[in-house]
């Protein structure tokens, strides 16, 4: 009788034929997923008529396919390499300004990617953020094509230096912009005795910047909870860098320039500068974060405090891009001590292994 129950079981139970199962999706599903997601912003970038922003874009990701094709002819790789390769292009293209010159982004585009992929890294798990590295050597190729800081140190001092901003013309508000607002203010945010000032909503569905990644803020939140939906990327680095950034802003920004202390704009510095874009998809990828909880923690925390000393409030054309290469040093030390700490885990393990078999050794003779 039991064993008939058990039969049973079995029968009713999902039996899977294939001897694995994947806790993370695999590489080429998370590009493909990438692709989706930037294709979006892409699509935004066509309906706003900012065939400029386009234009730069398409001589990067022509430079990241040269390169695609280059590396598969070299090492004859499979497709999902290719796929990571043209991303890496799309990004490079949407963190450039879209006065940009198209032929030196293709340039720099194809060179940053042929030479790490096939001279320097040879691989998809590279421990530097290369799209960081092509943004950073753009800059200072064309750095008069970079917008300036939109905040000097009189705005700094103000309580909130995003409603200067708006009120002064930087980032253009919406006719509709007020109407949202009220309603958010009056039914949501007056429940926690706060409020977000006029512009919020503009600011926060497209800030009109000439860099296209810093633009469609709330398609970029919407894009991370698609992209951390899954396994593919750990929640704790992005929560924590964000946290102590925002933190580090509140507290001390006004303090800083001679204001007061917890009255930092948030919303300047998170809404500007590519921090969310960044944060969503740059800031982790493959190669580039730590294994363990508390190393995860620690890069969130001291990339967080890298952020803030670099980019302040915000607004900053490429401080994100600093922000990333600096986070990928702090990782790679990180990993040097999370293999050392494992060496001797590992080693405790053997040697109450070695101290076990010896003892029942000993007793049987």
């Amino acid at each position: 009788m039991k064993n008939r129950l058990k039969d049973k079981k079995l029968i009713s139970g999902v039996i899977s034929v294939k001897p694995f199962v994947y806790n993370i999706p695999s590489i080429s599903s998370v590009s493909i997923r990438f692709l989706i997601i930037l294709s979006i912003q892409i699509i935004m970038l066509a309906l706003t008529q900012s065939y400029n922003a386009l234009i730069v874009i398409l001589a990067s990701l022509l430079g990241s396919i040269g390169a695609a094709i280059v590396n598969y002819f070299v090492y004859k790789e499979p497709l999902f390499n290719a796929m990571n390769i043209i991303i890496q292009g799309l990004f490079i293209g949407l963190l450039i300004p879209e006065t940009f010159p198209p032929s030196t982004i293709f340039i720099i585009s194809f060179a940053t990617i042929t030479i790490s992929r096939c001279i320097v890294f040879k691989s998809i798990n590279s421990w530097l953020n290369i799209t960081a590295v092509a943004v950073i050597i753009a800059w200072h190729i064309g750095r008069q094509y970079f917008p300036d800081f939109a905040v000097t140190s009189s705005i700094l001092s103000l309580k909130n230096s995003s409603v200067y901003l708006i009120e002064n013309g930087t980032f253009p508000v919406y006719s509709y912009d007020s109407l949202i607002t009220s309603f958010m203010n009056k039914h949501i945010f007056e429940l926690f005795k706060a409020s977000v000032p006029d512009g919020f909503v503009s600011l926060l569905w497209d800030s009109h910047s000439i860099i296209p990644a810093f633009r469609f803020n709330i398609i970029t939140i919407l894009s991370s909870i698609f992209i951390f939906s899954d396994n593919a990327f750990s929640l704790i680095i992005p929560t924590v860098f964000l946290f102590v950034y925002a933190l580090l802003v509140r507290i001390f920004v006004p303090f800083l320039f001679g204001g007061y202390l917890n009255q930092g704009d948030i919303l300047l510095a998170l809404l500007t500068s590519g921090i969310l874009f960044c944060t969503a998809f740059l800031l982790q990828s493959y190669g580039t974060s730590p294994i363990t909880v508390g190393g995860k923690v620690c890069l969130g925390i001291l990339s967080g405090i890298v952020a803030f000393a670099i980019i302040g409030c915000g607004t900053s054309p490429v401080g994100m891009a600093y922000t990333i290469l600096i986070s990928n040093i702090i990782s790679m030390i990180i990993r040097v001590f999370e293999e050392k700490q494992n060496e001797l885990s590992t080693g405790r393990v053997i040697l109450k292994y070695s101290e076990k078999i010896s003892t029942e050794n000993g007793e049987n003779k």
